[in-house]
């Protein structure tokens, strides 16, 4: 990606580089001599993508990612922020004095690996999305009352889960237990089947909290292998 920056410098198209820009790039390289980079693109980004247009993005104060990697999600979720807060200023949908844009950052994303962390960082600012989207280090259990510290209870409407599948029942009780889900917040938990996360599954199939859809769709560049997407809408204790 830097090297192709670069280029777009040296040809004087710099003005060209965008949000859209980098995540054509990242599924360019991986769809070639990076198809070890596995992302959520294609049918997964647009599962997400519906999953955050459906919600009211004023009623509450962030949407929080688990897992960057090297910022793909992140850069998505964000440009889907700005573009619905640009096209709410334009029409006046949204009041300026009424946006949460004005006190922070809209996508929270967190990472364990400094490193990724660090490349997720610097993706999200080549995409010109620093103001929308922020990168936290550390684990996500350790991170997430830190979510409440900042932007209080009840402050979370968007949730994508695309960490380590066994760890997500638990982080999703974590955040029932702290309140942090605003009613009707949408979770959406990635690669629930390879690798797998069938206890997180069962419980929001079953849970009456929980009005749940399984996605079943084929991993990214890979049209042999299965994968499933939960999306799920809390419904309150």
């Amino acid at each position: 990606l830097e090297a192709r920056v670069g280029d777009m410098e040296a040809s004087g198209a710099s003005h060209r580089i965008s949000a859209e820009w980098v995540l054509a790039e990242i599924d360019r390289f991986s769809q070639g001599m990076g198809k070890w980079l596995k992302v959520a693109g294609d049918e997964k980004a647009e599962i997400l993508r519906h999953s955050m247009l459906s919600r009211p993005m004023t009623e509450h104060k962030t949407m929080v990612e688990f897992g960057s990697f090297v910022g793909y999600t992140a850069c998505r979720m964000g440009r889907t922020v700005e573009l619905t807060y640009e096209q709410g200023y334009a029409d006046g949908s949204i009041l300026f004095e009424d946006s949460r844009l004005q006190g922070g950052n809209r996508v929270t994303s967190m990472e364990l690996d400094p490193i990724h962390a660090s490349i997720a960082r610097h993706v999200v600012d080549i995409a010109k999305l620093s103001h929308v989207v922020e990168v936290w280090i550390g684990q996500v259990k350790d991170l997430i009352p830190r979510l409440g510290e900042e932007f209080g209870d009840l402050n979370l409407n968007m949730v994508f889960m695309d960490q380590r599948g066994t760890t997500f029942h638990d982080d999703l009780s974590q955040l029932e237990e702290l309140r942090l889900l605003f009613p009707g917040c949408r979770v959406v938990a990635d690669n629930t089947v390879k690798p797998g996360a069938p206890v997180y599954c069962w419980h929001t199939t079953v849970s009456d909290a929980y009005a749940t859809t399984n996605y079943t769709l084929h991993e990214f560049l890979e049209s042999t292998i299965e994968d499933w997407q939960v999306v799920s809408d809390n419904l309150g204790p």
